[in-house]
């Protein structure tokens, strides 16, 4: 019976024999955690315990993960102690990235309203106090049966430092917890809202500016109507210096307006640069829905949204508002001439609004072209040995030329359009001028008008129309900001990895046994099923091979087991626990999934390899860079792990990456090993080496690997083979082996 083999989408946890390969799970060789020092990783479970009773779940492997972090980057300046050791200014600085209030406070007296803290006793050990009644303090100690211990102040006290660290729930935190749901604010308009403060002081600004602003109006009509028929030279002077002193308070006024917007909208680029990296790096994967060209262009088109919002736009937007207040004016000084004013004010901004659909239009169709060209740019670029050696210059160019052209005559529309918008609206500024003066100097005749009260008209209408002249070229570009806000919409909106509105299970360990239920996934929603498992069950502590023709699945399948994929159908359990319901982050630290296509990012070696900005020991480095078969190169060379990595790898051979995405997953150091071809890229040395280090290193993980490679096939004690997405034949490693032999065997005679 152990040699038995089952096919067609049996069960394997059902096979005879075919969990036979599970092995007792020893402990695991040594990693990340065995090397922390006790007292740090200590204290993240005691910290842990502490925001527990504050209401915040925060597991102890991330504290530590936060924790080391502090460490790494804490100056002995600052702590005054060495940079390898965990101090209470570090656990308080973890707890406030949890979102906790938290301070290092020095105590004279032990009193009940302190509790709980974590206390620091003389001789370093931090404890955690739950409370105090009398003259009896209650100690967390996970030894006794309802994990508190009693212990007399009088006992207590003299081993006591002094330092407690003090955390409280912030209000931020009790409105999350407790507030009820609202619907959330837009992710662009709602970083304007936290600047409201500065806007408020903006447009305080902008009302003393425009009245300022109307003292060289009042100094003309006064100098016209009074101090010439009178010839008053002191009174000329008088008024000169007070204009003259309002222009110069004007233009303080806007100067200091001009920097306020600058500062705030500096500080709302920031935010949303930083809200779309974060959802971008969160995002889902979607495969078949969402290009790397197309997130890439949306991304690029928020520099037309970082150039709208200037200075000058929020400026022209500002005084909008107060070309009430020069009608109001006019109209006290003129009367029903201020309705030429009006209708011209009108006239002005009209076709900009009109014309918006147009301006979409085309901004939709410049967008679209030009995220093609920028797709196939990116293809010629990383792609050009293949399109060189393969001929396809010709082809390159054409559609190269095709989409220049398109957007060549797109932009020029726009730009027409607006310039055309730009020129109404001065034209119809210099008009309502004119016709203000007409109206005015009938009215003169008629005796209702000064001279003066003409010029003032005058000046007030080039001021009160100026605003809308610039409106009119900011309607013309807002239809290429509104088109990008659209395209970064896709980005924010998208399905996040982590959401926001819902809670994880967390998990310390994960101990890797997998169960999939009905599973089935597809790249098109529309299109053929990729993958179909009616069931199987893989024990934890099991190493598993996939086999299978290309475009089997097998690559599809890691993906899914390792959450990259979410199934179209059907459930994937991690140690009875629905994927989805895990946290992404336990996830990733005990599940390693490497890919057959290892990638590399600009910067250098240590770069590639301590991506989580934890791995300080640089011979902990080495370690992993031995164990990938690297070592011995890297020693050797002049700059060691300071080796420069180009983009994307260039200059590496493929097996030399295929060695850094085993180091990197060696210093991971997961419970979980996914591994697709993991060899296939390396030389029979390096391979065979690897596959002897591997046969120690997996003992006690989960190990699934989709291989064509027989020495990997050796590390595993049971197969699967996959055909067209299903389960074809899952049995014991030899049973399965000499099955197809056997077919083979069958089929040739």
């Amino acid at each position: 019976m152990a040699d038995r083999v089952i096919a067609f989408d049996i069960n394997a946890a059902r096979v005879s024999g075919a969990a036979e390969g599970v092995r007792p799970k020893p402990a695991l060789a040594p990693t990340a955690d065995t090397k922390t020092p006790r007292r740090a990783k200590a204290r993240s479970e005691l910290a842990a315990a502490y925001a527990g009773l504050l209401g915040a779940q925060v597991p102890a492997a991330d504290i530590l993960e936060q924790m080391l972090l502090a460490v790494g980057e804490a100056s002995a300046a600052v702590t005054g102690a060495s940079n390898d050791e965990v101090q209470p200014e570090h656990i308080a600085a973890v707890l406030r990235v949890a979102g906790m209030t938290a301070a290092v406070e020095q105590i004279d007296r032990l009193s009940p309203g302190q509790w709980p803290a974590l206390a620091q006793m003389t001789s370093g050990q931090l404890v955690l106090v739950i409370g105090q009644e009398h003259d009896t303090l209650f100690v967390y100690d996970k030894t006794c049966p309802d994990q508190r211990a009693e212990v007399p102040l009088e006992d207590f006290a003299p081993f006591f430092s002094g330092k407690i660290i003090r955390a409280r729930t912030s209000l931020k935190q009790l409105e999350q917890r407790h507030a009820p749901t609202t619907s959330t604010e837009h992710w662009f308009w709602g970083a304007f809202k936290a600047q409201r403060r500065a806007f408020a002081e903006v447009a305080v600004g902008s009302f003393f500016a425009n009245i300022l602003a109307v003292s060289v109006a009042m100094f003309s009509m006064q100098v016209y109507d009074r101090v010439i028929p009178h010839k008053s030279e002191s009174t000329l002077w008088v008024l000169a210096l007070g204009a003259m002193l309002a222009l110069v308070l004007e233009m303080a006024l806007k100067l200091a307006r001009s920097g306020l917007m600058d500062l705030s909208g500096r500080k709302i680029e920031l935010t949303v640069q930083s809200l779309l990296m974060d959802r971008l790096l969160g995002m889902k994967a979607a495969p078949g829905r969402r290009s790397p060209s197309q997130l890439f262009s949306a991304m690029r088109e928020f520099s037309s949204v970082r150039e709208f919002f200037t200075a000058s736009t929020i400026g022209t937007l500002a005084d909008i508002p107060f070309i009430f207040i020069f009608l109001l004016l006019v109209a006290s000084i003129g009367g029903n001439l201020v309705w030429v004013l009006a209708l011209g004010a009108v006239l002005m901004v009209l076709p900009g609004f009109f014309m918006q659909r147009k301006m979409i239009e085309i901004t939709k169709s410049t967008q679209g072209a030009s995220m093609r060209a920028a797709k196939l740019l990116h293809e010629a670029i990383y792609e050009h040995e293949t399109v060189s050696t393969q001929r396809g210059n010709d082809r390159f160019k054409r559609i190269w030329e095709e989409l220049s052209t398109l957007s060549a005559v797109k932009s020029s529309e726009s730009r027409k359009l607006a310039s055309a918008l730009t020129y109404w609206a001065q034209m119809v500024q210099q008009g309502t001028y004119l016709a203000a003066v007409v109206f005015g100097t009938y009215m003169v005749f008629a005796g209702e008008f000064t001279v003066g009260a003409i010029i003032a008209i005058g000046i007030l209408t080039s001021r009160t129309l100026a605003p809308l002249t610039q409106l009119a070229g900011t309607l013309a570009r807002w239809a290429n900001v509104k088109a990008a806000l659209d395209g970064l919409d896709a980005i924010v909106c998208a399905d996040q990895v982590q959401a926001e509105s819902r809670s994880y299970l967390r998990a310390e360990a994960i101990e890797g046994e997998f169960e999939l239920r009905g599973l089935e996934f597809k790249y098109d929603a529309d299109g053929a099923t990729n993958i179909d498992i009616a069931s199987l069950r893989v024990p934890a502590g099991q190493r598993v091979a996939i086999l299978g023709a290309n475009g089997s699945g097998k690559s599809t399948l890691l993906r899914l087991l390792a959450g990259v994929y979410e199934p179209s159908s059907g459930r994937i359990l991690l140690d009875g626990v629905d994927l989805g319901q895990l946290h992404p982050r336990d996830l990733r630290r005990s599940v390693g999934y490497l890919s057959q296509d290892v990638r590399l990012f600009s910067g250098t070696l240590r770069d590639n390899l301590n991506l989580t900005q934890l791995e300080r020991d640089e011979e902990r480095l080495y370690q992993a860079l031995d164990f990938a078969g690297l070592g011995p190169f890297l020693r050797a060379h002049p700059r060691g792990l300071d080796l420069e990595i180009r983009d994307g790898g260039e200059g590496l051979s493929v097996g030399q990456r295929q060695s850094i995405g085993w180091a990197r997953l060696w210093l991971q150091d997961p419970s979980v090993v996914l591994l697709d071809e993991p060899t296939a890229s390396l030389d029979t040395t390096l391979e065979t080496t690897l596959v002897s280090r591997l046969d120690t290193w997996l003992t006690g993980r989960t190990a699934i690997i989709a291989t064509h490679r027989v020495p990997i096939l050796s590390l595993t004690t049971r197969t699967l083979i996959l055909q067209n997405g299903r389960m074809a034949v899952d049995g014991p490693r030899d049973a399965v082996l000499a099955h197809l032999t056997k077919a083979k065997a069958g089929a040739g005679q």
